[in-house]
């Protein structure tokens, strides 16, 4: 599985960020809860003040926890080439914004979601490089992506760097949720608890589950564990 491509987009993302803290004047300013254009972003798709309050609280968790960089007002590069897509507050799927930098997630205008999907619905090519579609959601190629809630609902996680133990982002995630192992074809995925034990290995590439107890689940290594 290459490594570079999660690598190339990170580095691509981090390199237009220099834009925006270069147009920032002073510490005070670097340190704002919520950067001007995220702002404008959450108010150009609806949110009040409190929701877009709400949402940068949430970012600002993963954040001071995880590390990365907020490239959206719902987005987030993360270390290793990962990447996490918050929903929206009163909102049950997450969605890139429009005119938001995009690191591999469904855009705004992804296919309709329909909630009498059967559970077991079959992923499906949506475009060239292998990206898949699932309950409207996409996973881009060489990716496992995780969503804290089921049938592709939910903040959406996304993984690739092989022999890495990433931990689930922010306070981490309880109940059920839902993952999809779009990695090079046969490519297995490792859960692991506190202890960074393997307690769960995905079913080689493609394979998906749309009802997954994450509550005992700490640690996602994408590859070759």
């Amino acid at each position: 599985m290459s490594l570079l491509a999660p690598v190339r987009r990170l580095a691509a993302v981090l390199a237009g960020m220099v834009v925006i803290a270069m147009a920032t004047t002073g510490a005070a300013t670097a340190a704002a809860p919520a950067a001007a254009p995220f702002a404008a972003q959450a108010k150009a798709v609806g949110l009040s003040s409190d929701q877009a309050r709400s949402l940068q609280g949430q970012v600002d968790q993963i954040l001071s926890k995880d590390g990365g960089t907020q490239v959206a007002a719902n987005e987030i590069a993360l270390p290793h080439g990962s990447s996490v897509l918050l929903v929206l507050p009163g909102q049950k799927y997450a969605h890139v914004l429009p005119g938001a930098v995009n690191l591999g997630f469904a855009p705004a205008s992804a296919v309709s979601r329909s909630g009498n999907r059967p559970a077991d619905a079959k992923p499906s090519v949506v475009v060239d490089g292998g990206t898949l579609s699932w309950y409207g959601s996409t996973c881009a190629y060489e990716y496992l992506c995780s969503w804290q809630g089921t049938d592709a609902s939910g903040t959406q996680w996304n993984v690739s760097q092989c022999n890495e133990w990433q931990e689930l982002p922010g306070s981490g995630w309880n109940g059920n949720g839902s993952w999809l192992n779009n990695e090079t074809p046969g490519t297995e995925a490792f859960f692991g608890n506190s202890s960074y034990d393997t307690i769960y290995t995905t079913p080689g590439a493609v394979s998906w589950n749309a009802d997954y107890n994450w509550t005992p689940v700490w640690y996602i290594d994408a590859c070759d564990h």
